[in-house]
C-alpha cells in the first residue's frame, strides 16, 4: 500500500509486482487508513504488517508459521524488538518479560513489527481504526487482549528503525500521547502510575544486561554496533 510516493519507491518495488497479492499507489487517508484497506485485501490465515522503515528479520516467517501449528491455542505472538539505526546498525534492544495483557493494556510496548496474529481474532475484534494517526496498532492489540491469547516469544523476529525523521521522534510526545490517552478513554483503562515507571524500568534493564551480556536469542547475534545487512551476508 504505497500512498503515491515520489521517491525511488516504485523503482525499487517493481521488480516484485508480479509477486504481491495486490499493489496499490495513490494518494491515501493517511497511514491507518491505508493499512485497514490493505488487510480488507487480505486472505491469509496469518496477519501482520510491516511499516516502510522495518524490517524482517532471516527465519523469521518460517517460525511465525511453524509456531501457530504447534500451539493451536495462541491467538497473537510477538517478540523481542531489535532497533536500527536509518543505516540498519543495531542500536539496542527491548527485551521484554513474558506477555501480560494486565501491563500491555496499560503501557505501550507490544513492539507492532514484530507482531503476528490469527485471522479468527482479527475477524472478532476488527481492523484497523483509521482514525488514529499514531496508536493504531496499540488500539488495535488493547481490542485484541479482550478476547485473544497472547505469547511473547523469546526471539527476535523483526527490527524497528529509529531516525530522525521517524514518527516515534517526532510525533510521540504530541499526537502519540493524546492517542494513546484516547486508548485509555476509550477502553476504560487505568494506569498504575509507579507500577509503569517499574515496568519499563524493569525492560531498559533486562535490555542494557543483554547488550552487554554476550548472549544471543534466535534471529539475532548478541551485542551491537553491527550492520543487519551482515546477516544475510
Amino acid at each position: 500500500m504505497d500512498g503515491g510516493s515520489s521517491d525511488e519507491t516504485l523503482d525499487v518495488v517493481e521488480p516484485y509486482i508480479s509477486r504481491f497479492s495486490y499493489f496499490q499507489t495513490a494518494p491515501d487517508g493517511g497511514q491507518s487508513a491505508a493499512i485497514a484497506c490493505g488487510f480488507e485485501k487480505t486472505t491469509g490465515e496469518i496477519m501482520a504488517y510491516l511499516n516502510s522503515d522495518d524490517v524482517l528479520l532471516p527465519g523469521a516467517l518460517n517460525y511465525v508459521v511453524q509456531f501457530f501449528e504447534k500451539n493451536p491455542d495462541v491467538d497473537v505472538i510477538y517478540s523481542h524488538r531489535c532497533i536500527i539505526d536509518a543505516d540498519g546498525t543495531v542500536k539496542g534492544h527491548w527485551v521484554l518479560p513474558p506477555h501480560s495483557s494486565f501491563l500491555m493494556r496499560r503501557w505501550d510496548l507490544i513492539p507492532q513489527e514484530t507482531c503476528f496474529w490469527r485471522r479468527r481474532i482479527f475477524e472478532r475484534e476488527g481492523n484497523i481504526d483509521p482514525s488514529y494517526r499514531f496508536a493504531m496498532d496499540y488500539d488495535l492489540f488493547v481490542r485484541f487482549m479482550r478476547s485473544g491469547k497472547f505469547m511473547r516469544v523469546n526471539r527476535f523476529l523483526a527490527a524497528f528503525r529509529m531516525h530522525d525523521d521517524a514518527k516515534t521522534t517526532t510525533q510521540l510526545a504530541s499526537v502519540g500521547l493524546e492517542e494513546i490517552r484516547r486508548v485509555y478513554v476509550r477502553y476504560d483503562i487505568k494506569p498504575v502510575k509507579y507500577l509503569g515507571e517499574l515496568f519499563q524500568s524493569s525492560v531498559r534493564t533486562r535490555s542494557a544486561n543483554f547488550a552487554v551480556s554476550g548472549r544471543s536469542y534466535p534471529g539475532l547475534p548478541p551485542g551491537i554496533g553491527f550492520k543487519l545487512g551482515e546477516l544475510w551476508g
